[in-house]
């Protein structure tokens, strides 16, 4: 494909991304399907990803430029830099070079439920794959992969599942118990209930909520497809919970997933500065609503940002529980709770961001600072 050509379809999947907030891969399929392109697709999109990087230093320096021009420029390897507003947020990550945040580790969880550890990694070695066990039995990382995860045997019959290691801690602080009923906000596409399903065998009670009828249809089907039982799919709003009688609650927030920045590095061509603060709003709300139930919350965002981490759960100090001692795992310094919560980050944790709180609502008396 020559220079030109390419331009032209990264040029429409950008467009498509900030006009329509879609993610980067069905941008890109739009674009390629439009102009009629025919060649290597796997390589192309990972150029396309490639160029996303760029595309914010090149944006910055010249933005005085049409938007062509600027992913013309954006095909040459540059400086990765974020945008100012971005930036400024992420101040105290202390970096002087952004392109630790694009690291990237797959993690590969083994669903129990269906498959025994060691037959799937016996199977996944003889196709080819290099796996390191991480500190769950059933999670690894993916260091060499000769294709791609969901083109094995073993993902399209639901022996493995795609999950990052941060999104396994949260269920894990969570800690479900066999007959518990829990309460999960926030719950599709699913990935943390199978695993509240995997830890007690199938036998809590999740009751799994979501606003969205689309991804509440595609969570349904993926729970059949890894063989999870005894959760109620949901569709209702977290600030408005139809639940007042459970045991604990898991709230995965609706957040920027600034955090995964570095599977999808488009998200700050979705984002705005207003968007944080919606979501910030969104998440105060959720939090509040939780509460008032007086049991114990587990709360999490994929987000880098204080503004859906710190700041949310600030209101309630005197119940948060400390979840680290790990200097790697603090958060943001400048908020009074910073030694109390976890947080993981892409450049030191190989994962994606993530935020995690524990709130214990149940406790009459408050703990201190």
């Amino acid at each position: 494909m020559s220079h030109n050509e390419k331009v032209k379809v990264f040029t429409l999947a950008i467009k498509l991304i900030i006009k329509n907030k879609i993610q980067p891969e069905k941008a890109f399929d739009i674009s390629m399907k439009k102009l009629k392109i025919k060649d290597n697709r796997e390589k192309l999109f990972t150029d396309f990803l490639k160029t996303l990087k760029n595309f914010y230093y090149y944006s910055e320096v010249y933005n005085d430029e049409g938007l062509e021009e600027i992913v013309s420029k954006s095909l040459i390897d540059s400086e990765i830099t974020l945008p100012t507003w971005v930036k400024e947020r992420l101040s105290y990550l202390k970096l002087n070079d952004y392109s630790a945040l694009f690291n990237r580790t797959v993690w590969i969880r083994i669903n129990t439920l269906k498959a025994d550890v060691e037959e799937v990694i016996k199977s996944m070695h003889k196709k080819g794959f290099k796996l390191e066990r991480d500190e769950f039995n059933f999670l690894y990382r993916v260091i060499e992969a000769p294709f791609k995860i969901s083109k094995t045997e073993e993902f399209e019959e639901g022996k493995i599942v795609i999950q990052d290691k941060a999104s396994v801690k949260v269920v894990q602080i969570l800690d479900p118990k066999p007959y518990e009923k829990i309460l999960e906000v926030g719950s599709a596409p699913g990935m943390k209930t199978s695993l509240i399903q995997q830890l007690t065998r199938n036998k809590a009670y999740v009751i799994a909520l979501d606003v969205s009828e689309k991804r509440i249809s595609i969570q349904k089907e993926l729970m059949k497809k890894l063989e999870v039982d005894n959760v109620d799919l949901v569709l209702a709003d977290g600030e408005h919970l139809p639940v007042k009688e459970v045991d604990k609650i898991l709230i995965d927030a609706p957040c920027s997933n600034s955090g995964t920045l570095n599977a999808d590095p488009s998200v700050f061509l979705r984002l705005t500065k207003n968007d944080i603060i919606k979501l910030s709003r969104i998440q105060r709300k959720i939090l509040e609503e939780a509460s008032k139930l007086k049991k114990p919350v587990v709360y999490s965002t994929c987000s880098l940002f204080p503004e859906e981490g710190e700041k949310v759960v600030e209101k309630y100090s005197p119940y948060l529980v400390k979840l680290t001692d790990d200097s790697s795992h603090y958060g943001y310094i400048r908020s009074k709770v910073w030694l109390r919560v976890m947080r993981f980050y892409p450049h030191i944790h190989g994962t994606e961001g993530f935020f995690i709180a524990k709130l214990d609502f149940s406790k009459d008396n408050k703990s201190s600072l």
